[in-house]
């Protein structure tokens, strides 16, 4: 992979809708050699897919964290497991992780009994293999720097409000669409619903500027050559806002999630790191510096992202967000 990979993979983290022409420019490159390169990128799989990040608070979705640990279970019904949060309508995120639990995920529910039905559904389907889990409430403050695997340091996670919506049947089946591919052409869309192009494209500028936050890729951090782990930390100073600086600032760290009323920890971090030397490096660097306000609760390596951080089949279904 060389720097203008390297300059590709950037501008589609920071906005996987670019149109190819503006894209080769930015790189330096024709049209033609752009679409090559891209393609060479996703044949090879470092580039995972193309998404669009869509505000689910805005249509009364909450995000809760779900941590299982199994027992007894074989590799093939572990996989089977897996296969179907997969494929399930409310999960919106699934790792296989090493550490306290087998596997993290995401739910997005409606309200409380939403959940509770969601949990009931999954545990059921998992019966005799659960050795113990947790479900976290919605964080309630994020920040992300996936540019940090290419060496540069941006903010590209949108902090801005939107109010609550409703959507009609073609915006939800546009939102739909561009959830599972952000480099989707308006002609296609068109095609697909059977609306013109020009009822897409102000569509689409309309969800911009009320449902969408950005658009963006997943990457294989593993052909970047690093790997991927969290930690949880409990926060129990009060200099957390220099906390939150410094892991800005940190070449390391691709996110954190910040969380209230968890009597467990406050903060997910997203640590990048080549080897385990350099987690324990930076582990001794966050201890040095911030010890005397934080424990560390748990440490997991993320395997792989089975399902990616994007919007799930469920809430497009217009019975679901009406």
């Amino acid at each position: 992979m060389d720097k203008k990979d390297i300059k590709i993979l950037t501008e589609l983290l920071m906005n996987s809708r670019i149109p190819i022409n503006r894209l080769a420019k930015k790189v330096g490159i024709s049209r033609e050699v752009a679409n090559y390169r891209i393609n060479k990128l996703i044949k090879n799989g470092t580039i995972l897919g193309f998404h669009t990040t869509i505000n689910t608070e805005s249509l009364g979705y909450s995000r809760f964290g779900c941590f299982f640990q199994l027992k007894n279970i074989s590799l093939k019904r572990e996989r089977e497991f897996l296969d179907y949060l997969k494929e399930h309508p409310f999960v919106n995120y699934l790792s296989p992780i090493i550490g306290k639990w087998n596997l993290a995920f995401d739910i997005l529910a409606k309200n409380r009994d939403h959940l509770y039905a969601i949990i009931k559904e999954i545990t059921s389907n998992i019966q005799g293999y659960i050795e113990s889990y947790i479900i976290t409430s919605t964080g309630a403050e994020q920040e992300t720097f996936p540019t940090k695997i290419l060496n540069i340091n941006k903010e590209i996670q949108s902090q801005k409000m939107y109010k609550k919506q409703k959507l009609d049947q073609t915006d939800s089946e546009v939102l739909n669409l561009l959830s599972k591919n952000s480099r989707i052409e308006y002609k296609e869309i068109s095609e697909k619903l059977k609306i013109t192009p020009n009822t897409i494209r102000y569509r689409i500028k309309n969800l911009e500027n009320s449902m969408i936050r950005n658009y963006t890729i997943s990457i294989d951090i593993r052909k970047l050559g690093y790997e991927w782990q969290n930690i949880q930390l409990k926060v129990i100073g009060s200099k957390e806002d220099l906390l939150k600086q410094f892991l800005r600032q940190h070449k390391k760290v691709i996110y954190f999630y910040r969380y209230l009323g968890n009597e467990n920890w406050d903060l997910d971090i997203g640590v990048i790191v080549k080897n385990p030397l350099e987690l324990r490096e930076f582990i001794l660097e966050l201890r040095e510096k911030f010890g005397g306000i934080i424990k560390i609760y748990d440490i997991y390596i993320i395997i792989e992202e089975l399902k990616g951080n994007y919007a799930p089949e469920g809430i497009f279904k217009i019975e679901e967000i009406t």
